[in-house]
């Protein structure tokens, strides 16, 4: 069974649509994950230039003076309060943030901060400065944003800020987004694997009814063919024979070839349905009469049988297709009287009830066991109780009539136990009254 090319197929395309699945959710993790790391780290960049602009602005001056001391001296007590004030505006710079004076060979003039600027081209960042006044520089201890501005002589301010913190951040982000990945793919292959088995398992068990209808219908009929074929022969090799030599032979045939049109007829309605090619003629008709002509039209074959019949039956204003509606309750009527003991009932009932008409069709047979009450209505399905004692029929009437009943916008249900016969319950909508 695990070999069958046709569950071989479904589960290669059960794993083709995981696949998918997982592949379009790490697709969409991927993009929203790099959208929102390139956001925060642009965020966090621009707040660091932010911050590096308004201290290089406050430190220029304080800055200037100190790598220029000689210009302390011409300062006067106005002079002596801006320094003051200078000093005011470096006790509120953040302690994150250094500051140093460079010339433009990348010399350090001031830097008291201490920052280690080994392995740091101050020089060619100063270059770049009038093209780029915040850059990304990296040395031997970290990277850093620094932003460089020209003090005059040759002589150059660099504000910055290290990025350990940044990149600490970022690297943190980055690790959850791969970690939450990788449960975000694991999560999407089991959940798409069970998806993928739900989305394929109509058109699995679709394609599988298919397959066992094909090979029922072939069975079915293959045998009437078959019997046929013997008894064709057995007139054929027998050229002299008379009639009434040959006459079981030619009831035999006569009965198959019935079998074979009954059987023809019914598969050729259930693919009608199946294409949606069955229209329905449907007008206002009374369930009630109709199931009265049935059973009048029935009751010799009841009495054949020794079964008697009961019917009772109130007015059931429906809408439907009158020939289907009677194919349905001869199908029920018929099964029912198959199975019902010799000198036994099938009792026939159609009623109303809220907004539906209510049938019941009851035999006092074998009943059917509870586990082929679920398949009852399946196409060619026969109970082991019907093929032992060999009723015959096609194994589609009951199919037949679960289309026609849903087709009408109705329900049907069996109702059984072993031993107690049989009820089968058609419900159906009454037509709307027009005022």
């Amino acid at each position: 069974r695990l070999h069958h090319p046709g569950i071989l197929m479904f589960e290669r395309a059960r794993v083709v649509l995981t696949v998918s699945y997982a592949a379009a959710l790490v697709a969409t993790l991927a993009g929203i994950g790099t959208v929102v790391y390139v956001l925060i780290r642009n965020d966090l960049n621009e707040e660091i230039d932010d911050s590096l602009r308004l201290a290089s602005s406050q430190l220029e001056g304080f800055i200037f003076s100190e790598v220029r001391p000689e210009l302390d001296r011409d300062r006067g007590d106005d002079d002596h309060e801006e320094a003051e004030h200078d000093g005011d505006r470096l006790a509120v710079l953040s302690s994150d943030v250094f500051y140093l004076a460079f010339d433009a060979s990348g010399a350090v003039l001031f830097n008291p901060r201490g920052v280690n600027v080994e392995g740091i081209d101050l020089a060619g960042a100063a270059r770049d400065s009038s093209d780029e006044p915040i850059q990304h520089v990296s040395g031997d201890d970290a990277d850093y944003r620094v932003a460089i501005r020209p003090l005059g002589d040759g002589t150059y301010l660099a504000v910055g800020r290290s990025l350990r913190l940044v990149q600490h951040q970022l690297d943190t982000l980055r690790m959850v987004f791969l970690y939450g990945g990788m449960i975000g793919l694991g999560a999407s292959i089991a959940i798409g694997f069970w998806l993928a088995g739900r989305t394929l398992t109509p058109i699995r068990h679709a394609l599988e009814s298919q397959r066992r209808f094909v090979s029922d219908a072939s069975h079915e009929l293959r045998t009437p063919l078959a019997v046929a074929k013997a008894n064709s022969a057995l007139i054929l090799d027998d050229p002299e024979g008379n009639i009434e030599s040959h006459l079981d032979q030619a009831e035999a045939i006569a009965t198959e070839l019935d079998h074979l049109t009954v059987l023809v007829g019914d598969l050729t309605t259930l693919a009608r349905a199946d294409e949606g090619r069955a229209n329905l003629l449907l007008e206002p008709l009374d369930l009630g009469e109709l199931t009265a002509e049935v059973v009048r039209d029935m009751g010799a074959l009841a009495d054949l049988l020794g079964v008697g019949l009961a019917i009772e039956t109130h007015p059931a204003r429906v809408s439907g297709d009158r020939a289907r509606l009677r194919q349905l309750l001869l199908i029920l009527v018929d099964n029912s009287l198959k199975y019902a003991y010799e000198g036994g009932h099938v009792r026939i009932r159609c009623t109303t009830e809220g907004n539906r008409a209510e049938l019941t069709v009851s035999d006092d047979g074998d009943g059917i066991a509870p586990a082929d009450q679920k398949r009852i209505f399946e196409r060619f399905f026969r109970a082991d109780a019907e093929r032992t004692r060999g009723k015959g029929g096609t194994g589609l009437g009951l199919a037949i009539g679960k289309w026609i009943t849903e087709a009408h916008g109705g329900r049907i249900s069996v109702e059984s136990e072993p031993g107690k016969g049989t009820t089968f319950h058609v419900r159906l909508p009454l037509a709307a009254e027009r005022g």
